[in-house]
């Protein structure tokens, strides 16, 4: 029997009219979209299906409707018989997989998502926050040029790829840095189109206050392991996975070890949300590995 990974994206994977052919032609997807708008307040369908993109960009609006079009996803793939045997997620897409894991109920992981992108919008001035992806240096050389930066401060956020990593700061610091790290031989430095440092210290009010906020949130053992960014490795029990959902605002994405963690446990990976970012950071990362990117309907009714 071939075993399978589902990944779940973060950030950056969301566009307009994502989740709108669920929401059409899945009774389910409907179901989860309507219940969402109650418990987060806002019509975050009518945000995901038509925008416009400047709302749909906001932390707190992007994480809400990248984890309904990712969990929908999912649900359409467990009623054709598609069951993970271990989940993973980039980022926010770690809270997609605690849900589909079991480790909470959809009522409580929308509260959860509804409060971390709340806490994350508001713990640093997204106008003084930056973050930037570095194409073709290592992270040893990356570690070293961004030394004389690290009071501002500007950390290695996510792990993304052999050949992509993230840094994450405040502003100024990204600025200069990328220039130094461009003189010191990266291929490209790219600003990333985000509104906060992410997995920086300077969330680390937010990792603060959503603790407390988690404190009165059940948690259940989650029937799959879910290969942690922070770790690398598989949990599966609830406190350690409370724990961790706090702690992974202000911590860096292992993703390149997560996925070679992975590798010697499954036959293939399937990438269940909006894009095809993970797709690709797989294919950069491990070679002879099979995987499928579901991002639509369409993709999720052609996987036999």
């Amino acid at each position: 029997m071939s075993k399978k990974a589902f990944v779940f994206p973060g950030q950056g994977s969301q566009y307009v009219g994502m989740g709108q052919d669920l929401y059409t032609h899945f009774p389910e997807a409907k179901i989860i979209f309507d219940q969402a708008q109650e418990i987060l307040g806002r019509d975050i369908a009518a945000l995901c299906f038509q925008g416009p993109e400047e709302d749909l960009k906001k932390t707190e609006n992007t994480q809400a409707g990248i984890f309904l079009t990712s969990v929908c996803l999912a649900r359409f793939l467990a009623k054709k018989g598609y069951q993970p045997d271990f989940v993973a997620g980039h980022s926010l897409g770690e809270v997609t997989a605690c849900y589909i894991a079991g480790a909470f109920d959809l009522v409580n992981a929308l509260k959860i998502i509804k409060a971390r992108g709340e806490f994350m919008a508001a713990s640093f001035a997204s106008d003084r926050s930056a973050m930037a992806a570095v194409l073709g240096m290592d992270s040893a050389k990356l570690k070293e040029v961004l030394t004389p930066y690290e009071h501002y401060p500007v950390v290695i956020a996510n792990y993304n790829s052999p050949s992509q990593i993230v840094i994450s700061g405040e502003k100024e610091g990204v600025r200069a840095a990328s220039e130094t790290l461009k003189e010191q031989g990266a291929k490209r430095v790219i600003p990333l189109p985000v509104s906060g440092a992410f997995h920086s210290p300077l969330m680390s009010s937010a990792a603060s206050k959503f603790a407390r906020y988690l404190e009165d949130i059940p948690f259940e053992d989650s029937k799959i392991p879910i290969i942690l960014n922070r770790t690398a490795q598989p949990e599966t029990k609830a406190q350690k996975l409370k724990e961790n959902l706090s702690l992974q605002i202000k911590s860096p994405v292992f993703w390149v070890d997560s996925l070679h963690y992975l590798k010697n446990k499954v036959d293939f990976f399937i990438e269940c949300g909006p894009g095809k970012v993970l797709t690709g950071l797989i294919k950069k990362t491990l070679s002879d590995t099979q995987i499928y990117s579901v991002s639509t309907l369409e993709d999720a009714q052609k996987l036999d």
